[in-house]
């Protein structure tokens, strides 16, 4: 169990370099990141070193109860050190969204992914404000990269609305801006549509995940692969490039108790408009 009170700064993609100063942050654990550590698991002082890919290391920190007060990711090495997806991306920051205090503090440089294929948007079912050092929760960025343009967020949990969709009497339908991930445990089947950013095959290793974009098949055979197994609770990220009639469609011929209830995910605010406004 997560000991109440205790403050944690998690550094992703954190090269191997451990500063004297990390251990005088105002925090009781500290966690780096990294591919190029020597150890698997190396503990000093209160700084814990996992030599771990930055998605994989999720569920060990998911293990250990970590509730991130503070989430650092300046340098992922995209351009040089081997790194092959950007951690502040939509995919990276909701499959650690369970991880994030509802109050929480974000270090970042948007410009790193200036003129690459990276997507990082930061729109994200968060209030973020910016805050400098006349705040008390200010850490300066250049005390974990050289990046002139990092910025630091005071980054707060909205809670938004669950909208009701009626399109099918006999399924409950509802759209909720937050993160799939934050719901994986009561979710029978998850059903994503990430595009390719350098995630590999990472989330087709997951128990219950469906990917869309590799599987090639369609919102009608996710259905009948429901009806076959009975699942009655199933999720969804946003996905054929916002066409969702066909999705529509589909649900309103159904008959079948299978499924009898679907949730349908978003991280950017916008997403689903289609759908909130027909219904």
């Amino acid at each position: 169990m997560a000991i109440s009170g205790m403050k944690t700064l998690v550094y992703f993609a954190s090269g191997r370099r451990i500063k004297n100063k990390y251990q005088n942050l105002d925090f009781d654990k500290i966690y780096l990141i990294d591919n190029c550590f020597r150890e698997k698991i190396e503990d000093v002082g209160k700084i814990t070193c996992l030599k771990m890919d930055c998605l994989e290391s999720v569920e060990y920190l998911k293990n250990k109860n970590v509730k991130i007060d503070c989430f650092v990711a300046l340098n992922e090495g995209l351009f040089e050190g081997g790194g092959n997806y950007a951690i502040n991306s939509d995919f990276f920051l909701g499959y650690v969204m369970p991880l994030l205090n509802q109050n929480y503090i974000h270090i970042m440089d948007k410009t790193y992914y200036a003129n690459t294929p990276y997507r990082v948007t930061m729109d994200l079912p968060f209030e973020k404000v910016e805050i400098n050092e006349r705040n008390d929760r200010y850490i300066n960025p250049l005390l974990f990269s050289n990046r002139q343009n990092a910025k630091v967020y005071q980054m707060n949990k909205l809670i938004n609305p669950h909208y009701e969709i009626l399109v099918n009497p006999l399924i409950n339908i509802k759209i909720i801006h937050d993160s799939i991930w934050n719901y994986y445990d009561e979710l029978e089947s998850v059903v994503i549509s990430f595009t390719q950013q350098g995630q590999s095959d990472f989330f087709d290793k997951i128990p219950k995940v469906f990917n869309l974009n590799k599987m090639q098949i369609d919102i009608g055979e996710v259905f009948n692969y429901c009806e076959m197994n009975r699942i009655r609770k199933i999720g969804f990220t946003p996905w054929g490039k916002l066409n969702y009639w066909n999705f529509v469609y589909k649900l309103k011929e159904r008959k079948s108790d299978y499924p009898n209830e679907i949730l349908l995910f978003h991280l950017n605010k916008n997403d689903y408009q289609v759908i909130k406004k027909q219904y």
